[in-house]
């Protein structure tokens, strides 16, 4: 007589068909990412604690030039110039001690004998405290690099150029100014051996008709006119030499000077020069008596048709800098051409009205660039006009 087989237990059945379920899942999901691990597009290697290689990806092995198996085990430090060996040993104990991500640049040595620019980011893989593996990631950089020195060159080189026409042009400028300067020096015998001449003729001539003297006068008047330019220029290249610095400068004391200097000017003409309270300023007081100096007698040239010539100093304080302006009540200028006054060789007059030769102005304009400074003018035709200076409260010299 047989004996009965007992019936499977349904429930035990279907536990059986889950767990055989979830393991084909499992199986499935570690072949899914062991292919996503084996083609994965960048670099990728597991070590273990003691930086041996557990694991390597396509795209690793093809980095290093080597097969997978013959990876497998190897340090992965032996496949780094020596120069890397220390910066991987120091990510490698900071990973495993921090156990956070860690970035560092290291050469890798091809099989090939190329050597690559390597970005390594790498990772301490632990569970429940305790340390599992490695995990890192490989970035080549070499491209990278190669763009950046390259780069760095160009930099270093276009500097070096740079600095080379910097010195080319300094060197040019101090050429032409000793070439200016010589040049004006040895007009000043034979323009004065002429104009000594000139006046000579003129008095022997005595009581000779105008047809005779006046060609005598226009060229005597010329001449004046070329000394006139020349000692313009000097100045002007007198103030770009000029060596200055900054101290406590009273505007006050600057201005008495000038009127003490224009006072032959003043005697023979009627003239009002007023002034507001004038600040303490920090400049160079060369450059500031060259300015306002310029200014005034810009003022007593344009008012010489008044019968009372009206000058005045105005001053506006405002938080970084001072305005300070001379107003003439003279015969003033079209705005229009306002951009033609701190030009060199700039005039809005004919010279035959107004004397002058154009460069004062401009060295007006140099001297308080210098300081960071900044002028203007405002005016209108035969109403008068104003030139003004703005003046920083800390100035900065600029060669």
């Amino acid at each position: 007589m047989s004996q009965e087989q007992p019936h499977p237990d349904p429930q035990e059945q279907a536990l059986q068909r889950v767990v055989e379920e979830l393991e084909a899942q499992l199986q499935d999901r570690q072949q899914q990412g062991s292919t996503l691990f084996s083609e994965a597009p960048a670099p990728y290697l597991l070590l273990n604690s003691q930086g041996r290689i557990q694991d390597v990806n396509l795209a690793g092995a093809s980095l290093l030039g080597r097969a997978r198996e013959v990876l497998l085990g190897k340090h992965f430090g032996q496949f780094l110039m020596p120069t890397s060996q220390g910066s991987l040993d120091q990510l490698l104990s900071q990973a495993s001690q921090q156990g956070l991500s860690h970035r560092g640049e290291v050469q890798l040595l091809h099989v090939d004998g190329t050597v690559f620019e390597v970005l390594l980011d790498l990772n301490a893989e632990k569970a429940a405290g305790e340390f599992q593996r490695f995990r890192l990631v490989i970035t080549d950089i070499t491209a990278y690099k190669a763009a950046h020195t390259h780069l760095l060159n160009d930099a270093e080189s276009h500097q070096q150029e740079a600095q080379a026409h910097s010195t080319r042009i300094r060197e040019l400028n101090q050429e032409l100014e000793q070439v200016v300067t010589v040049f004006i020096q040895q007009l000043h015998p034979p323009l004065t051996r002429a104009m000594n001449f000139l006046g000579l003729t003129r008095r022997t001539l005595g009581d000779a008709s105008d047809e005779v003297k006046q060609p005598l006068l226009n060229t005597e008047r010329a001449v004046q006119q070329v000394i006139a330019l020349m000692a313009s220029t000097e100045r002007y290249m007198r103030m770009r030499s000029m060596r200055v610095r900054l101290r406590y400068v009273d505007l006050n004391s600057v201005f008495r000077e000038i009127r003490k200097n224009a006072q032959p000017l003043l005697a023979e003409r009627q003239i009002q020069i007023t002034s507001d309270a004038l600040p303490t300023v920090q400049g160079d007081t060369q450059a500031l008596y060259l300015i306002f100096d310029e200014y005034i007698a810009n003022a007593l040239k344009y008012t010489k048709e008044k019968d009372l010539a009206r000058i005045h100093v105005l001053v506006r304080e405002f938080d970084s800098e001072y305005h300070i302006g001379v107003e003439d009540n003279g015969s003033g200028f079209n705005m229009r051409q306002r951009n033609q006054l701190f030009q060199l060789f700039g005039r809005l007059h004919s010279s035959k009205v107004y004397e002058g030769t154009g460069v004062g102005l401009v060295t007006v304009r140099r001297s308080a660039q210098r300081f960071g400074g900044r002028v203007w003018a405002e005016g209108k035709v035969d109403q008068g006009a104003t030139f003004w200076l703005a003046w920083p409260k800390s100035p900065v010299i600029r060669e």
